[in-house]
């Protein structure tokens, strides 16, 4: 493997369609790092809850040496500490930045597209653990970006749906706006990407958590066809499910229903005073929302969704990619504080929970009885793993490039917080210095290796590589995970029987009320 940074220097200056950008030298100063470009217009005043509008273009060089503002977070209050090292928050933050160790435009680089997780409230890019370093070492450029959240990407109200069918038709709808930045700069990494190095044909788009919700999304859209190369889905896989963290897409009128709601809260009777309103009524009005963190997920608008993106899936709609699928070991034991449905299935709840069998609920219930009270109270936990085998499945029901899956399982050191949702990401970004845990000499060997899979994934589809341990893909005839611990190793990921039940049912079943 070509190892970069060790000699030349990568290009310092770029040029994109709104201007001329220079960038700094990144930690290793062959590298370079272009921080807070901007890939759309700042979303303000009138164009709130508007779909992301080209960035104004600029004269002479912009200096990209900073990074750009953070989004408004709706989350819970962040520390002090923290606020100081994300930097400013503000509705104006639609950039993006680059890390490349080209040293010249057109080197035609593979390229990684990160969608950070955030609860659909929060989050940003510029945290240590997502510097893209480690996969410019590998001649790889890497991307992150900001993007809205909470009410200000995600709510739906009827007024913003007739602004939206004004612009884009009536076959459109509101809301969304936190997966319509997402888009936006894929397409400005399209377009631009090559003046940095990349290669616009070669985009692997990676996310985790929520953000592996929107790099689901991303695949899924029809407008994002022909734009992605292959995907790599973090802790956060969508598939067809009747338990679940929360409700991910919902139809048109239920959105519209909760903007509503909101405004309602916020106390005003218009779009235009929701416009006028400072973010902090914003910020405070969503925390007393009917649902609060759940009040606002993703709209099945006809436009960018044309359905639940879990049944495009099922149906192959999504696009036809490599894909690679993975979880970590102890994420849902922590998650399941998190709100949605019950997490645990009794005898009393079995009625019920057959509704969701439809006509082949009896069959349902006369499975239930096979099994023990424990299994029937494991059976609907550990989702992710679950999901993650159905979208595998489902690659091979429709003669699909296989899937390979991953469950990081590897318990962090420093504390019980074991093998804990996002533990596998500064492995994968090879970040462990950036991180307070008391990491020792295997673990760095195996961010090591978990980097060349990942850079691997991106240059060629394939994450197997010379001196690496073999990870072979879901087939058939090997149906095994990649079991990530201080040495790797290819292991079937045992399921509860309940979960391996509804995978069946799920991939044979068109007809079915999804949760997720």
């Amino acid at each position: 493997m070509t190892v970069y940074g060790k000699t030349g220097c990568a290009l310092r200056f770029a040029e994109t369609e709104s201007g001329k950008v220079r960038g700094t030298a990144a930690d290793n100063p062959r590298f370079t790092v272009f921080k807070g470009i901007p890939y759309a217009a700042p979303p303000v005043g009138d164009l709130r809850w508007r779909a992301p509008q080209p960035a104004k273009p600029w004269d002479g060089v912009r200096d990209c040496v900073e990074f750009g503002n953070i989004p408004v977070q709706f989350g819970f209050p962040m520390k002090e500490d923290e606020k100081q090292a994300a930097g400013e928050m503000s509705e104006d933050c639609l950039y993006l930045n680059v890390w490349t160790p080209a040293e010249h435009a057109g080197d035609d680089l593979p390229v990684i597209f990160w969608t950070y997780g955030g609860a659909f409230v929060g989050g940003y890019s510029n945290r240590p653990a997502y510097n893209g370093e480690a996969f410019c070492r590998r001649g790889v450029v890497f991307v992150s970006y900001n993007y809205r959240a909470g009410a200000l990407g995600l709510m739906a109200h009827p007024e913003l749906t007739a602004e939206t069918q004004a612009e884009f038709g009536e076959h459109s709808g509101s809301g969304n706006y936190y997966f319509m930045d997402q888009i936006a700069a894929l397409k400005w990494v399209r377009r631009n990407i090559r003046a940095f190095g990349g290669d616009p044909d070669r985009i692997t788009v990676m996310g985790h958590s929520s953000g592996a919700v929107g790099t689901a999304a991303l695949c899924a859209t029809p407008l994002t066809k022909g734009d992605i190369a292959g995907a790599s889905i973090l802790s956060g896989v969508l598939a067809r499910d009747f338990d679940g963290p929360g409700e991910m897409f919902i139809p048109l009128a239920e959105a519209e229903k909760r903007g509503l709601e909101y405004m309602e809260v916020l106390g005003v009777s218009s779009l235009k005073e929701m416009r006028e309103l400072p973010v902090s009524a914003l910020q405070e009005a969503f925390r007393k929302t009917p649902r609060g963190m759940f009040q606002f997920c993703g709209t099945i608008d006809g436009r960018v969704f044309p359905d639940n993106i879990t049944h495009m899936y099922h149906r192959g709609e999504n696009h036809d990619i490599p894909y690679m699928f993975g979880s970590a070991m102890d994420e849902e034991t922590h998650l399941s504080a998190h709100g949605g449905k019950s997490f645990m299935l009794t005898r009393e709840k079995l009625p019920a929970y057959a509704k969701n069998f439809g006509d082949k609920a009896d069959d349902f219930l006369a499975f239930a009885e096979t099994l023990t009270d424990e299994e029937l109270a494991q059976g609907i936990l550990y989702g992710t793993s679950m999901r993650s085998r159905q979208q595998a499945v489902n690659q091979l029901r429709l003669g699909r490039k296989p899937a390979y899956l991953h469950v990081f399982a590897r318990r962090l050191p420093g504390d019980n917080a074991g093998a804990c949702h996002g533990a596998d990401l500064p492995y994968i970004f090879g970040t462990l210095q950036n991180d307070w845990r008391p990491y020792g000499g295997a673990d760095y060997e195996l961010s090591r290796i978990l980097t060349d899979y990942w850079a691997n994934f991106a240059k060629t589809g394939d994450p197997n590589g010379e001196g690496l341990p073999r990870w072979t893909p879901f087939t058939e005839d090997s149906d095994l995970s990649l079991i990530i611990d201080t040495v790797p190793y290819m292991a079937r990921k045992e399921l509860t029987k309940l979960q391996l039940y509804k995978i069946d049912y799920l991939t044979s079943t068109d007809e079915v009320d999804s949760f997720i």
